[in-house]
């Protein structure tokens, strides 16, 4: 395995075109149907797997592409003579790995911010919703935070789980259809997801591809939990779940100003207002795709696909110039007819060709013998051929 500037933009290159792909797999509604929402999110995991893995295997095959790819490489390898001499691709990745650094230490500071913040908090002990979340949450029940930091009610943790709900009061039907959302996120580990997005988002920060992959598949994470939690809702159920909804959405959009250092903790919670209509639409038609059959068939295609995308790179080629070509002038062929062995009168060999004469040993006589080279005995004048 290696990793090559051709397989790097091999890798950038294949990874936009699958983002792409299986964004039009999500948002088209059909296709949707085949692959479910599950399936969509392996889907966009697997570009994950491309994009964060760069390598060429042992099965690579090389393709020659000269015309295009010895003008990318021509370009990205020119050099800048402005006091330290480098190509342009050295200056990319210092670039790329310089904000890669800045995000990464960003991300974690709020992070540390966030979990400090929320932890230093003290959960809910009322009654009344501790046993809503005992009828709806089937792991280990996480602690309830309400906090007016957040707008809307979202969870967070990956080991320390906790649901976060808005400093307001809310009715126990509200808390019912919020909590087995909330708790739909947890289940799936959700939150680890967006994390891992996070991070690739931090070493492709440049490339727009990927913010698209993180945006849709947050959206695609809101879908799934929605179709987890109407599974078993009729259809008043489904409307009052959606009602709920709207309301919280609703709250976000009037709520006013908040305290400068309460919004920084809001880096990890994700607003999905613009996309509410299309969860709307899938929640009142309740087409529940088939979650087995979906999983099954977007791992055989992202599979075929991630092992295609693997099997080749290409890469520029050059040809030597003649007049680049050094020929040695003092070579020549060894063969049976213009080359012969001498046999010393001491008994040892030595090897005749064009009027050069050198000693060998007798293995590499006998093997010489086999292949067809004569022997003749010394004379005085060995010169003569």
């Amino acid at each position: 395995m290696q990793i090559t500037f051709f397989s790097i933009w091999m890798t950038i290159l294949w990874s936009s075109i699958l983002i792409l792909l299986f964004y039009v797999l999500r948002t088209k509604t059909p296709l949707l149907g085949i692959c479910s929402i599950s399936g969509i999110i392996v889907m966009y995991l697997f570009c994950f797997i491309r994009m964060m893995f760069p390598i060429e295997f042992f099965w690579t095959k090389v393709i020659a592409a000269p015309q295009i790819y010895n003008k990318i490489y021509d370009f990205f390898s020119y050099k800048f003579d402005i006091g330290s001499e480098l190509h342009i691709y050295e200056w990319v990745l210092a670039i790329s790995l310089t904000g890669t650094v800045f995000i990464i230490l960003y991300t974690v500071n709020q992070y540390i911010k966030v979990s400090r913040y929320f932890n230093s908090l003290e959960t809910i002990t009322e009654q009344r919703m501790l046993d809503i979340l005992n009828n709806v949450s089937e792991d280990k029940n996480p602690a309830i935070v309400q906090t007016a930091a957040i707008q809307i009610p979202c969870c967070i943790g990956v080991f320390d789980k906790r649901i976060l709900l808005p400093d307001k009061p809310y009715t126990e039907r509200e808390l019912y259809y919020i909590l087995l959302h909330e708790c739909s996120h947890l289940q799936n580990n959700d939150y680890l997801i967006k994390t891992l997005i996070n991070i690739m988002c931090a070493f492709f920060w440049w490339n727009p591809f990927a913010y698209l992959l993180k945006k849709d598949l947050n959206q695609s994470l809101e879908i799934r939990c929605d179709n987890l939690v109407v599974k078993n809702l009729n259809k008043q159920q489904r409307c009052e779940y959606l009602e709920v909804m709207l309301n919280e959405f609703k709250y976000n959009s009037e709520l006013l100003d908040f305290k400068k250092e309460k919004r920084m903790m809001l880096y990890l919670l994700e607003n999905h207002s613009d996309k509410l209509i299309e969860r709307f639409r899938l929640v009142a038609n309740n087409k529940q795709q088939s979650v087995q059959i979906g999983k099954l068939s977007a791992w055989i295609l992202s599979g075929c696909l991630l092992i295609f995308s693997y099997s080749f790179v290409i890469q520029s080629k050059y040809e030597v110039a003649e007049n680049e070509i050094e020929i040695d002038r003092n070579t020549f062929e060894v063969n049976t007819e213009n080359s012969y062995i001498i046999k010393k009168k001491d008994g040892s060999y030595s090897f005749y060709n064009h009027g050069n004469e050198m000693p060998i040993e007798k293995e590499s006589t006998k093997m010489l013998i086999q292949s067809g080279f004569r022997v003749r005995e010394e004379r005085k004048n060995e010169k003569e051929n």
